[in-house]
């Protein structure tokens, strides 16, 4: 029983964890919407940016591991006596509610951010085009003006017959 208590305290704590870390990405993909919204993208940090991200979306992977693996260890006696553990189960349930919440949240502005990101490729991406073809026009014209005269040829064309 009083590792049950125990086990439950850490689940508890498993999910304040959690919270915390869904917050702060959270925290990062609001970052990233600021970032992308701006004319002008620091690239390096939004890279910076999403390998914070990335370390803390596997830091929430482990915990749900962990947590998974713990109540698969003591839903029985949860089950069982579930009055006795009725407090700490509203309070894990609250925050299981906050984290989906805070999750669709982040969803919601990542799908947001990738649409501005593709825009912000396609954008480069047609500048990049253009400068080719710009470049390619300038080197064919160059190209041509300077194969428009051979030594060999007269400047002045003589009319006269």
């Amino acid at each position: 029983m009083d590792n049950i208590n125990t086990y439950i305290s850490v689940l508890h704590g498993s999910l304040r964890k959690k919270l915390e870390l869904i917050k702060e990405i959270l925290e990062l993909t609001k970052e990233q919407n600021k970032i992308l919204s701006k004319e002008d993208i620091d690239a390096d940090c939004f890279e910076r940016i999403v390998d914070e991200k990335d370390r803390k979306i596997n830091e929430v992977l482990t915990i749900d591991k962990g947590f998974q693996s713990l109540f698969d260890k003591i839903s029985v006696y949860i089950k069982a006596n579930p009055q006795t553990y009725r407090q700490q189960i509203l309070e894990m349930q609250n925050f299981i509610r906050t984290i989906t919440d805070i999750g669709v949240e982040i969803e919601n502005l990542e799908y947001k951010n990738r649409e501005k990101f593709k825009k912000y490729i396609l954008l480069k991406r047609n500048n990049i085009k253009d400068f080719k073809v710009s470049n390619k026009t300038a080197v064919s014209y160059y190209k041509n003006m300077s194969n428009q005269h051979r030594e060999w040829q007269s400047y002045f064309i003589d009319s006269r017959k």
